[in-house]
């Protein structure tokens, strides 16, 4: 039979080393992170010692040259635990590898954990729309001088290189959004901390380039291609993103149940009560529905088919699934949910995030309108 919803037991096999990893290396220090807002620097490298930051990275360069599945199996096993740490191994898998244009030596520090690399694309006025914003490269000899800011950089301050979306003034007189690889250590650059609803030990910064010059071979995925390049690399990371938030619904959802198996009202477990259990099972329905969709997704890339209408569907249907969810449950849990005690507050912070990462809920649903009914129903006219 040629369908087959099961994973296999090597897969099965990864998930629980993973979930093993998770609950050690990880879910302790969680709290501390979070209250902090500290870029959990050696969780990264035991990741990285794992080999969970180079699953689809090739061998030649410590990677274990996996597929998307697996990933997405790390990134929902992670999520469990944590949603920062499970968007810094999304990030650090997906960006070095499916954006051309980093060195060899970036891509094995990458890997082992020993350098991080970042995302710098938003700006106060663009930010789905990337071809709004205003930083530009001129090129001066034999380098690019940057000038411009950058605001919701991922990882900063904190990370080593930044993959940077500049406009730069092409031969034949026009704009071309184009990315660059940037050390974030050069002369020119300052960085500020953009403190954060949720999330907080990925963090997030306000990146300010003044005349930073990089040779002109820094280009990440063709001169004038940075829109392209983000776009492929979506295809991946918005399913990630689903997973990452699947994982943390999940977990809630399994700790409520215990919780209202137990919890008793009027001499009987809350569970007894349709107005518990019936939303529980609604939610665990759309969560798993969820699942399919963004495994769908990463298995397409893995056959390297175009999957930005199921990358699209997934990450707005799971994340404001796995956003209710666990709201729903803080709710069955009475006054006690709201409290840091039992954690569920932070969970339901961290998974809100997921909703503006790699585009928000709305711009998914334009991709989709695109893929389904053509970019001229999209509604905007730079579609």
């Amino acid at each position: 039979m040629a369908l087959d919803f099961s994973f296999t037991p090597q897969q099965d096999e990864f998930r629980a080393f993973v979930a093993d990893f998770a609950a050690r290396e990880i879910k302790p220090y969680v709290r501390e992170w979070d209250e902090k807002g500290i870029l959990p620097r050696p969780a990264i490298e035991k990741m990285g010692e794992a080999g969970l930051l180079g699953l689809i990275a090739p061998k030649a360069l410590g990677g274990s040259e996996s597929d998307y599945i697996k990933l997405g199996i790390a990134i929902e096993e992670i999520g469990r635990v944590d949603t920062s740490c499970a968007m810094i191994c999304s990030i650090q898998n997906t960006l070095p590898n499916l954006v051309p244009g980093w060195t060899d030596e970036i891509r094995k520090d990458v890997v082992k954990g020993k350098q991080l690399v970042s995302i710098a694309t938003s700006e106060v006025e663009a930010g789905s729309d990337v071809s709004n914003m205003e930083t530009r490269a001129e090129v001066d000899g034999d380098e690019y001088v940057i000038n411009g800011r950058k605001i919701h950089v991922s990882l900063m301050p904190g990370a080593d290189v930044m993959g940077v979306t500049a406009k730069i003034r092409s031969d034949d007189g026009t704009d071309r959004i184009t990315f660059l690889r940037v050390p974030s250590n050069l002369p020119g650059i300052t960085c500020e901390e953009m403190p954060e609803m949720g999330t907080r030990s990925h963090q997030l910064g306000i990146v300010d380039f003044k005349n930073v010059r990089i040779p002109l071979d820094s280009v990440l995925g063709g001169q004038g291609e940075g829109k392209a390049t983000l776009y492929a690399r979506w295809n991946v990371s918005r399913c990630l993103s689903a997973l990452n938030a699947l994982g943390a619904a999940r977990q809630v959802l399994d700790d409520t149940i215990l919780y209202v198996k137990k919890k008793k009202v009027y001499g009987q477990p809350i569970g007894m009560f349709q107005a518990i259990s019936f939303p529980l099972i609604e939610h665990y329905t759309r969560i798993e529905s969820c699942r399919l969709m963004a495994y769908k997704g990463l298995w397409l890339n893995t056959l390297h088919k175009n999957a930005a209408r199921e990358a699209g569907m997934a990450k707005w249907s799971s994340i404001t699934s796995a956003v209710q969810a666990i709201y729903d449950c803080l709710q069955m849990h009475g006054a006690s949910g709201y409290l840091k005690e039992l954690d569920l507050e932070r969970r339901y912070r961290d998974v809100i995030a997921l909703t503006f990462t790699g585009g928000t809920i709305n711009v998914m649903k334009l991709t989709v309108i695109r893929e389904l009914l053509g970019k001229e129903f999209m509604g905007i006219s730079a579609a």
